[in-house]
């Protein structure tokens, strides 16, 4: 997860003008000794292979977590929506910043924000002042996420593009699939504390290593102006929406934060498109979504992201309390989706290469209905089989979307907006990571809440914890029908 994550960079690899970079640098900026390639990749996968263990690793720690703060299940959500929401709001703003020709600095203060934010959250005292650190941290992963690849296409030479951002996307995969597992023994033999913890030397190592490997910067001081205000109202509408998800069961409708959000959320939205609409440089044309066909495949990308983020947020609290398993089996576990997605990824991206990706889009929406029915009857009385069962088919049906449900997204895009439609898919991918957690944190709250208020997760009873985790997996179907109903009105577009 991130975003994310493994299956999500391979996604973004087939369109390099998703921040509008340009496409041509001039020939003495490309690095062509072997050696410093190599360093430069080098330098690349260490920012994206931290990212994309930080993506996974806190996941298998929330059960921990909620005890310790004495929380709830939904709070502690929020751990994992304001690193995914800094990642989803600002990864279009450092991409456009860094396609001015800010690549070093934009790098290296993503380095150091993020391991400043990774020893903020390990030493944190409380939960308010961890979730403030996770803000921080996100805006680090944020900026590597978004000039990672762009170091890729500024320095190498354009035959080694495709070697590079496979790279990239194999160590996002690593990074993401070791996540559970990494989070689930440090947890289990130390603390929670030290799935942060772990980044401070390799935070520290990543500065001094792309110091001395990434080219100085030559900044375009003629490039177009960004939009700073639309990406302002952008993100202020994405923090309200995912506020009143997320806060609704346990607030209430009556509530003043609730109302004021959801007035600061229209607020926001009319703000953004108002200003996108009379700007000269939109950073998201609102005409886009004037192709119905666009708007279903991007609805489709979002929610199956979304539905996959929401599993994997609650899992962990059902194979701790209902398992009995210790956090390093539960890390184990969860280590099974993007192991499966890391296998079945690639080929079936290029499967659909070839045939079309429509088919391949209904057939992962049907497997996301499947393993959301299994966990909605799952019980611990079960065994084994049905978990693993469920597990497996999780990542098949996000290896079969991946690339397909991506590529549909640039595909449907109206002609001569490509880029746009590539920025709008991986905004979507981390986003539907976002609304997927506040969702399922939302219904697990309220299926669990009792009329003396939300109870937290140590005390909850078994009955009503199962109760709670089945209602919130059954409307998990509801959710997975409706990206299978729009990848089928949709045919492939094919050149």
């Amino acid at each position: 997860m991130r975003g994310a994550g493994c299956v999500w960079t391979r996604s973004v690899i087939p369109n390099v003008n998703t921040f509008s970079v340009p496409s041509l640098y001039p020939v003495s900026s490309i690095i062509t000794d072997p050696f410093r390639q190599k360093l430069l990749l080098g330098a690349v996968a260490l920012g994206v292979i931290m990212d994309g263990i930080d993506g996974s690793i806190v996941n298998v720690a929330l059960p921990a977590m909620a005890t310790d703060f004495g929380t709830d299940a939904g709070t502690i959500a929020w751990v994992i929506i304001t690193y995914l929401l800094m990642m989803a709001g600002l990864l279009l703003v450092f991409g456009c910043i860094a396609g001015r020709g800010f690549f070093k600095r934009l790098f290296l203060l993503g380095f150091a924000v993020f391991t400043l934010g990774s020893a903020a959250c390990g030493f944190t005292p409380g939960l308010g002042a961890l979730l403030a650190s996770r803000i921080v941290q996100g805006a680090g992963a944020a900026m590597i996420a978004a000039v990672a690849p762009l170091l890729c296409i500024r320095y190498l030479p354009r035959d080694m593009l495709g070697t590079a951002l496979g790279i990239i996307a194999s160590t996002a995969s690593i990074g993401f699939a070791a996540g559970p597992a990494i989070g689930g023994i440090l947890t289990q033999h130390l603390s929670w504390h030290w799935i942060f913890l772990v980044n401070i030397p390799i935070g520290i190592l990543g500065i001094f290593f792309a110091v001395r490997v990434i080219p100085g910067d030559e900044p375009d001081k003629n490039g177009p102006g960004f939009d700073y205000p639309g990406a302002v109202a952008f993100f202020g509408a994405m923090l309200f929406c995912t506020f009143v998800l997320g806060e609704l069961p346990a607030r209430g409708v009556s509530s003043p934060a609730i109302f004021a959000s959801i007035f600061l959320f229209i607020v926001c939205l009319a703000l953004f498109v108002t200003r996108e609409l009379t700007v000269r440089h939109p950073i998201v044309p609102i005409r886009i979504f004037l192709k119905w066909q666009f708007n279903a495949v991007l609805t489709s990308l979002l929610l199956i992201n979304a539905i996959f983020m929401g599993v994997i947020y609650l899992l962990p609290f059902y194979l701790t309390r209902e398992m009995q398993f210790d956090l390093a089996t539960s890390g184990l576990y969860l280590l099974i989706p993007p192991l499966v997605i890391a296998i079945i990824g690639v080929p079936f991206g290029k499967w659909s290469d070839r045939t079309g990706r429509r088919v391949f889009a209904i057939a992962a929406s049907a497997f996301f209905v499947l393993f959301s029915t299994i966990f909605t009857f799952l019980s611990p009385q079960d065994g084994l089989v049905p978990l693993f069962s469920g597990l497996v088919l999780m990542g098949v049906g996000l290896g079969i979307a991946a690339g397909p449900a991506a590529s549909r997204v640039i595909e449907s895009s109206p002609e001569g907006m490509e880029g746009t439609g590539s920025s709008l898919m991986v905004t979507a991918i981390y986003f539907g990571g976002v609304l997927g957690t506040a969702i399922y944190a939302a219904i697990f709250t309220f299926s669990t809440v009792t009329p003396s208020g939300v109870i937290a997760f140590v005390d909850l009873d078994q009955t009503t914890f199962l109760d709670g985790f089945h209602t919130t997996m059954a409307a998990g179907i509801l959710l997975s029908l409706i990206p299978l109903s729009l990848s089928a009105m949709v045919p492939d577009t094919r050149e």
